[in-house]
């Protein structure tokens, strides 16, 4: 009864507070709308809960929106969530301050709703909150932190994340970095490569994933410097991508690599000048390969190791003959088979080379395999080409008890890419080497998914009922 009352004396609220906003301004009657709508959010009526949330958002007036926020800590933990999302909608900062307490509430989803509400509210003095609050949460209420400080609105905002950094604590420091990289703040590109030395580990490592998005050309010189004193192995890979990274943004293609390329002279220092090689070959410019070529002929194993490791990284197939050539003639077992590695990986990249010639490099690979692991890494190559050959290749390997498991999963492979590739008819006119194949997985595989998805082949290249095979 209490309930169907409160209904009631709502609904008549509404229209008063309706027409008496058209003709006499929403000051005159701001008190009886605001009290019927704390009674509703205090109630068990979730149904009218929503419907005053709603009237709440289009209620104007600073005065209301303190009558709100005052009553926030006297609500259950879920009118808190509704009310907080309305003030946010709202956009009055006159809640901020009960914003900024309900954020230490006892309940974990006021709490989260209170952190995405400053995200709205708040301005340049929220930093520092929520980069607290982002460092030493989790889950939820981590996100929610973090996506506010993303969405803080104000001249000021930029400017303070920047400040902060000087003397935050290294984990906040990292909450801050990162949102320098979401809200694009060029300003802080110095700063970034400053924090990219930072003697906490965490620190440097965002450092590098935010000079990623927004370092800037220009920025190289600097970045490879970092490279090049990097304090860790961890931090010379992370400097490696954000050198290839901020390279790629360098339009002409043949001039990405010119910053290292001008730096690697006046570098005698081994493991720097072996970062130098390795990100060339990230880069993958191919104006640095007559380079990569001259350092395979240095006294020094770890030049060629690591020039040989970035003729195998490279993004498109050119290096391919450096490589096998390096795969027949070097002396070491180390750089056969990293070159070996590098060319069965060139082979894999997109190009327009014929199938049968990508067919032929695979038969010498196999042949330049000094083992079964070198070999099934060639198997697992050979499983991308779509051909009855490659198939025929594969299936060689099907009684060799070193091979067999990965003969197997390539002859599935690539029967199901030429199912996947060729017409109907193709497929009918292949069944019988096709269903072969297949035939003899079914029969000595121990593997019940293999077994299986070779029998839906068979299927699959089989004629339907009537159908006449050409």
């Amino acid at each position: 009864m209490k309930a169907r009352h409160l209904r009631i004396k709502f609904v008549a609220v509404l229209l008063f507070y309706s027409v008496a906003v058209c003709f006499a301004g929403s000051e005159q009657v701001e008190d009886d709308p605001i009290g019927i709508v704390l009674d509703i959010l205090k109630s068990d009526d979730q149904e009218m809960q929503a419907v005053a949330i709603a009237m709440v958002k289009e209620m104007q007036g600073p005065q209301i929106t303190k009558a709100l926020a005052k009553e926030l800590p006297n609500l259950s933990a879920a009118s808190q969530v509704q009310l907080l999302s309305a003030l946010g909608d709202r956009g009055d900062p006159v809640a901020l301050p009960a914003v900024i307490a309900a954020i230490k509430a006892p309940d974990q989803s006021v709490r989260i709703a209170a952190l995405k509400t400053l995200g709205q509210l708040g301005n340049a003095s929220s930093v520092a909150g929520l980069a607290q609050r982002a460092a030493s949460s989790t889950g939820d209420e981590q996100k929610a932190a973090r996506e506010s400080i993303y969405r803080l609105r104000g001249p000021e905002v930029d400017t303070v994340i920047l400040a902060e950094l000087d003397k935050a604590e290294p984990q906040v420091k990292v909450e801050l970095i990162s949102s320098i990289g979401e809200r694009n703040i060029y300003a802080g590109l110095g700063a970034l490569l400053e924090t990219a030395k930072d003697p906490d580990r965490k620190v440097r490592a965002e450092s590098f994933k935010v000079l990623k998005v927004i370092g800037k050309p220009g920025n190289l010189p600097a970045l490879v410097d970092l490279l090049i004193n990097a304090q860790s192995p961890s931090d010379r890979i992370a400097a490696e991508k954000t050198v290839a990274a901020v390279a790629h943004k360098i339009q002409d293609k043949n001039r990405q690599a010119q910053v290292v390329l001008d730096k690697l002279p006046s570098v005698k220092d081994v493991k720097s000048r072996s970062a130098l090689l390795s990100v060339l070959g990230r880069i993958g410019d191919n104006s640095a390969l007559p380079v990569l070529r001259e350092e395979l002929n240095s006294d020094g194993l770890d030049i060629r190791t690591a020039s040989i490791r970035s003729l195998s990284s490279w993004p498109t197939p050119e290096p391919l003959s450096d490589l096998l050539s390096l795969a027949r003639n070097s002396e070491g077992p180390l750089h056969k088979i990293l070159a070996l590695r590098g060319f069965v990986r060139l082979l894999g990249l997109e190009s327009n080379r014929p199938a049968k010639e990508t067919l032929e490099m695979y038969k010498q690979a196999m042949t330049l395999a000094p083992n079964p692991m070198e070999k099934k890494g060639v198997l697992s190559g050979l499983a991308n080409i779509k051909s009855l050959e490659a198939m025929q290749m594969a299936a060689a390997y099907l009684q060799d008890t070193s091979l067999q498991q990965e003969a197997q999963v390539a002859v599935v492979k690539i029967a199901q890419g030429i199912c996947d590739s060729s017409s109907r008819k193709e497929r009918v006119t292949l069944e019988k080497p096709v269903k072969d194949l297949l035939e003899k997985v079914v029969k000595i595989s121990k593997s019940e998914l293999l077994r299986q998805q070779a029998q839906e082949l068979i299927k699959k290249f089989e004629p339907s009922p009537g159908e006449v095979k050409q």
